[in-house]
């Protein structure tokens, strides 16, 4: 069920995904502007306007690189970057809308827990379009034990950090080398049910 929503502060308007009785929705700041929301009324008139055009990508960064220069160039990639600092603003912006790209730069696997476990919680159709990056010193490179273990899709060392770009596009292939037969599949068993 998706509920429609107003920002009073910019007056843009979303999609919340849930159930309208069990949502305290009024509680979500806009991702824009970080004003409050309310239930957009059914007898206004509007276009909705969608909260990115482009693919989304959350990073939490806890690291001394250059993230400027880390976020430009996944800008360049084609995706609309937003810092995240909390797990609590994961779980808001899956109900905005779900990230293609979540990348963690940081070095303590720890740090990783809460936010994986917001993503283990999801159904595993919607976890299963969520790339997830975690950039440390830790682990190797395209290491798949490591990723299978912590479940990610990818690791790169921080020694690689300037070839990301490079990395995440091969790790990104493997995937969807990957999981491309067990969707169609998927797609034509449930066409037969």
């Amino acid at each position: 069920m998706v509920i429609e929503a107003r920002c009073v502060g910019c007056g843009k308007r979303y999609r919340l995904k849930g159930d309208p009785q069990a949502m305290d929705f009024l509680s979500l700041p806009c991702p824009e502007c970080g004003g409050m929301l309310e239930v957009a009324s059914g007898d206004e008139t509007f276009e909705m306007e969608f909260l990115l055009e482009k693919p989304l990508a959350l990073v939490f960064w806890d690291h001394t690189g250059d993230k400027a220069a880390f976020m430009k160039g996944l800008v360049k990639l084609g995706y609309e970057v937003r810092p995240i600092k909390r797990p609590a603003l994961l779980s808001q912006w899956l109900r905005f809308n779900s990230p293609s790209l979540l990348v963690f730069v940081c070095e303590e696997d720890e740090k990783l827990d809460p936010y994986l476990k917001i993503l283990n919680a999801l159904p595993m159709p919607e976890r299963r379009k969520i790339f997830v990056v975690w950039v440390t010193s830790k682990g190797k490179t395209l290491d798949p034990r490591l990723s299978f273990l912590k479940g990610l899709e990818l690791i790169i060392n921080t020694a690689d950090f300037s070839r990301f770009p490079d990395i995440l596009e091969r790790g990104q292939k493997i995937w969807r080398d990957f999981y491309t037969p067990y969707l169609e599949v998927e797609e034509a068993v449930g066409k037969e049910i």
